[in-house]
């Protein structure tokens, strides 16, 4: 009995710490089962974004994501040392979807989430001052442009002796002082070239200058626009209407002399050589045009009746068949073979005043009648005496320039601003100029006419090639080019690295994106200093049926009125029968004649 009392206390001794024992196990299963998802999960997130960081060499980062990853592997570390795989087999299978998990999580991360905490980095980041503007993008150009500006009155900005150009981004007036140049206008469609022209032209009068408005589009509100400027300031405004339904108006050649009806001839029919066969032809039509200059000049005739002799000529007939054929199409432009004009060019270069002039884009003789007047107006400019005092300024207003164009116009442009002329033409484009007649080097019509227009205005562009040469124009500015360094995740997301790197570069003044993209009613103005921006209004008026209406000549050197009757252009008064008789008679005594004079019915002369 005392034996078993003195081995009971040793029983019980032992026995404590085997239960003591037992939580230890107990625990690690406790903590495998809770630890086991979290393993998986820490090992499949944090794994590739070890990777990932010593891949773009962030080593501090990479370090921790590394110890995190490698304490994803006690769980299943514990499992095995356990033993459990045997009896606990869905842990490992839970440790393992975990794992996946992990890694859907991570690649959600790389996909969606990094991108989005780019961009946001992007946006809170402020950037520095000294930073210069970069190019401009076409996406969001728009935001670097003039914003549209609110309508104004332009006359509220006029003065006398100045141009008023446009106002600028501030709404302050642009002002051109003193004598304003030869004027080239570009721009597309609609972009607001019309609104301009109307613009100078009322400032030309306003300035006390003669305006040959030329239109062969005939506008809607250009001959309103003159008219009511003539009206404003007391100057005389004339309706000249080159159209086929036109009545006679003006003796086109009137007071002119025998060569500068030879270079009217020359530059409305095209004889110029063009280097190739049809030059042999073409002399003989410059035969028959100074033959035809000195029976117009010396016995007083239109063109028509130039025509109407040369045509029953057979010696000219088989001589310059081509030549009668083209004089034939002038011949057909009533409104230019009046005898007696209701008004004369010279006139109106003397006195002042305003002619709109509507003609054609698509009436063969229209256009030459156009091509003509041109230079019938550079003519009678260019010939007065300077030694008389200051010159009244003549300004020929050329809307869609192509139409005008001529050798003569394009050799006179560069001397003829210093005998009182300006030239304003209004073009879409450097291929819309080349388009001009066959007797002219198109390279040559866009360089003599850029070369010579020192004010540009240019609005909105559709042609690359001329925005391309209009932004050489404009002169380049500094500006930052920006370098980003740009990497490629895992997930194949990219991501733009903290940095960037800013290096000074050259772009222009106004880029092409700019050109192109110009609100309408801007433009950019060349001339005055650094190229800038400018705005102008339209010049409003009310529509009037006299603005539209022509001056017609009548029988006996009186005017009047369209409305008229319509057989007035061949009506030709008796007295002037003889005194054509006489002067060709005249013509073929003197030897300048090869042939007998005869009178026909209808009153005008052929050879014989």
């Amino acid at each position: 009995m005392k034996r078993m009392n003195a081995v009971m206390p040793c029983t019980a001794v032992s026995s404590v710490p085997k239960a003591d024992a037992m939580w230890l196990p107990q625990f690690a299963d406790h903590l495998m089962h809770a630890l086991m998802p979290w393993c998986g999960v820490l090992l499949g997130f944090y794994g590739p974004l070890s990777v990932e960081a010593h891949r773009r060499e962030a080593y501090l980062w990479g370090e921790i994501t590394f110890y995190l990853a490698t304490a994803g592997m006690v769980g299943i570390t514990l499992w095995w040392w356990r033993g459990s795989h045997d009896q606990q087999g869905w842990l490992g299978w839970l440790w393992l979807i975990a794992t996946f998990i992990g890694l859907g999580l991570v690649f959600v991360w790389f996909r969606y989430g990094l991108p989005a905490a780019d961009e946001c980095r992007a946006r809170l980041t402020r950037r520095s001052r000294l930073v210069r503007p970069g190019r401009t993008d076409v996406r969001t150009v728009a935001q670097e442009l003039p914003a549209p500006s609110q309508a104004y009155d332009p006359r509220e900005f006029y003065r006398y002796g100045d141009y008023f150009m446009g106002v600028d981004e501030h709404a302050r007036p642009i002002y051109w002082g003193g004598s304003l140049p030869h004027v080239s206008i570009s721009g597309t469609s609609g972009a607001g070239k019309g609104r301009k022209l109307q613009d100078l032209a009322a400032q030309a009068i306003l300035n006390d200058e003669a305006v040959f408005y030329c239109d062969p589009k005939d506008d809607e509100w250009g001959p309103h626009a003159l008219f009511t400027a003539c009206m404003e300031h007391g100057k005389p405004h004339h309706h000249l209407r080159l159209l086929p339904d036109a009545l006679p108006q003006i003796q086109l050649v009137a007071g002119a002399t025998a060569w500068e009806i030879e270079e009217l001839l020359h530059a409305g029919l095209g004889l110029a050589d063009v280097g190739a066969g049809s030059d042999f032809y073409r002399a003989k039509d410059r035969k028959a045009a100074k033959q035809a200059a000195t029976w117009a000049a010396e016995c007083n005739l239109t063109l028509a009746e130039v025509h109407r002799l040369m045509a029953d000529d057979h010696y000219w007939q088989e001589e310059a068949p081509g030549f009668i054929q083209k004089l034939g199409e002038i011949a057909g432009v009533k409104a230019v073979n009046a005898p007696v004009g209701a008004f004369t060019l010279a006139d109106v270069v003397s006195e002042g005043g305003g002619v709109y002039i509507v003609g054609s884009m698509t009436l063969q003789g229209v256009k030459r009648a156009m091509q003509m007047l041109f230079v019938r107006i550079q003519q009678i400019a260019t010939a007065r005496d300077r030694m008389k005092g200051k010159l009244r300024t003549v300004c020929v207003i050329a809307d869609e320039a192509k139409y005008h164009l001529s050798r003569p116009v394009l050799q006179g442009l560069g001397a003829s601003r210093d005998k009182g002329m300006r030239v304003v033409l209004a073009f879409q484009s450097f291929d819309d100029l080349k388009d001009c007649p066959a007797d002219l080097n198109p390279d040559m019509v866009v360089g003599a006419i850029m070369e010579n227009t020192p004010c540009k205005m240019v609005y909105r562009l559709e042609d690359p090639v001329t925005a391309d040469w209009v932004a050489r124009k404009s002169g380049t500015v500094l500006v930052d080019d920006e370098t980003r360094v740009v990497q490629t995740n895992v997930s194949w997301s990219e991501l733009s690295e903290p940095g960037r790197s800013v290096r000074q570069a050259e772009h222009f003044l106004f880029d092409a994106n700019k050109l192109m993209n110009m609100p309408t009613g801007w433009c950019v103005l060349f001339g005055k200093g650094v190229a800038q921006a400018c705005h102008v209004s339209p010049y409003r008026v009310a529509k009037s049926q006299v603005a539209i209406t022509p001056s017609v000549a009548a029988v006996g050197g009186t005017q009047s009125r369209a409305g008229g009757p319509a057989h007035l252009a061949d009506e030709l008064a008796d007295e002037r029968v003889d005194d054509l008789a006489h002067s060709a008679l005249a013509l073929a005594q003197q030897g300048n004649a090869r042939k007998k004079v005869v009178a026909t019915d209808n009153h005008f002369f052929r050879m014989e």
